[in-house]
C-alpha cells in the first residue's frame, strides 16, 4: 500500500463526475436545516480559548455551528472552532454529529489528495467513533459510512473494505437523503442552470447516500455478479435518479450483463434528464457495443 495518495489518479477519477453533481443539486433543493447566520457583533461577542485560538461564542447553537463553516486560514483554527462547538453545545446531538463529521474529515489535512496513509486510517477511526456515538441519528450514520467507504476505495485502495462499508450503508440507510453541508471531496459538474428544469423526473429530490454507494460498488468491483446485484438495486429503487445513469455507464463500460444492461440503457435514454453529458456518455457506450456486434443505432 502506498504511503501517499496518487493525486493525479484522483483528479482523473470518475468520482469527480459521478458524485459532484450533488453540489449542483443543492442549488435546486438546498441544504435542510441550514444553521442561521450569526447575529452577534464583534463588540458584544464573548470568546472561548481552544488550543490557543480565541473562538467567538454566539447566542445559539445554530449560529455557533454556522461559524465553523466559515473559511479559516489555518486548519488548526477550524478544528478549534469545531471543538469549541461540541464543548459549548453538547446537548445538541445533531449539530454535534455534524461537527464531529467535520472533525473526522480534517484528519485528512487541508487537501485530501495529498493525505498520507496514516491520515486515512486516523480519519476512519474518527468516523468509527461517530458510528458508536450517533447511532440514533441516521443522517450522521449514513454520511460516516459513506466517508469510510470513500477513504478505503479512493484513498487507501482497499477495495474490499470499501465495498463492505458501502454495502452496510445500502442495507441500513436505503432512504437517507444526501445533505450538502461540507466537507465534501468534490468540486463541481456541468449542469444546466435553468432553475425551471427538474434534475429528476419525480417531483421531489431523489438524492440518497445508498444510491451513490451502489454506484461506487459498481465502479470499484471486478466481480460481475456483485456489480449486477448492485445495479439491480439501483435500477429498482432509484431509476429516476441522475446517479443511476453513472451506474449504467460503468456497467456498459465493463461489459457486465451486457444484454440486460442494454435493454435498461435504451429505457434510460428515453427519459428527459437535464444532464445531457451522462446521456452522451451512455450513448457512446451503446454505439461502441452495437458497432462491435455489427449493428446500427440511430
Amino acid at each position: 500500500m502506498n504511503n501517499r495518495v496518487d493525486s493525479s489518479s484522483i483528479q482523473s477519477n470518475p468520482t469527480v463526475l459521478l458524485l459532484l453533481f450533488l453540489l449542483v443539486s443543492n442549488l435546486f433543493f438546498g441544504c435542510k436545516d441550514r444553521p442561521a447566520e450569526p447575529q452577534n457583533t464583534q463588540a458584544e461577542q464573548a470568546s472561548i480559548e481552544i488550543s490557543g485560538f480565541q473562538i467567538p461564542v454566539f447566542s445559539s447553537a445554530g449560529e455557533q455551528l454556522n461559524y465553523t463553516r466559515a473559511w479559516f486560514a489555518k486548519i488548526q483554527e477550524k478544528r478549534a472552532a469545531l471543538q469549541a462547538f461540541i464543548k459549548l453545545y453538547p446537548q445538541e446531538m445533531r449539530y454535534c454529529g455534524l461537527a464531529a463529521l467535520d472533525l473526522a474529515y480534517l484528519q485528512l489535512g487541508s487537501d485530501f489528495r495529498f493525505a498520507e496513509e496514516y491520515a486515512g486510517f486516523a480519519a476512519i477511526k474518527a468516523y468509527r467513533a461517530i458510528l458508536d456515538t450517533y447511532i440514533k441519528l441516521p443522517e450522521i450514520m449514513a454520511k460516516a459510512h459513506w466517508y469510510i467507504g470513500w477513504i478505503y476505495t479512493d484513498l487507501l485502495k482497499d477495495t474490499k473494505k470499501g465495498i463492505d462499508e458501502y454495502q452496510q450503508l445500502v442495507s441500513n440507510y436505503p432512504e437517507e437523503s444526501v445533505t450538502l453541508l461540507p466537507p465534501a471531496p468534490w468540486v463541481s459538474i456541468i449542469y444546466q442552470t435553468d432553475a425551471n428544469v427538474n434534475i429528476t423526473l419525480s417531483n421531489k429530490p431523489v438524492n440518497n447516500w445508498a444510491a451513490l454507494a451502489l454506484v461506487e460498488i459498481i465502479r470499484h468491483t471486478d466481480d460481475e455478479e456483485i456489480a449486477w446485484g448492485a445495479y439491480q438495486k439501483l435500477w429498482g429503487s432509484y431509476r429516476d435518479n441522475v446517479v443511476t445513469g453513472f451506474g449504467l455507464k460503468f456497467m456498459l463500460q465493463k461489459r457486465f450483463h451486457i444484454e440486460e444492461t442494454l435493454i435498461m440503457a435504451y429505457q434510460y435514454m428515453e427519459k428527459e434528464f437535464s444532464n445531457v453529458h451522462i446521456l452522451g456518455d451512455i450513448q457512446k457506450e451503446i454505439n461502441d457495443i452495437t458497432a462491435a456486434k455489427g449493428g446500427v443505432i440511430k
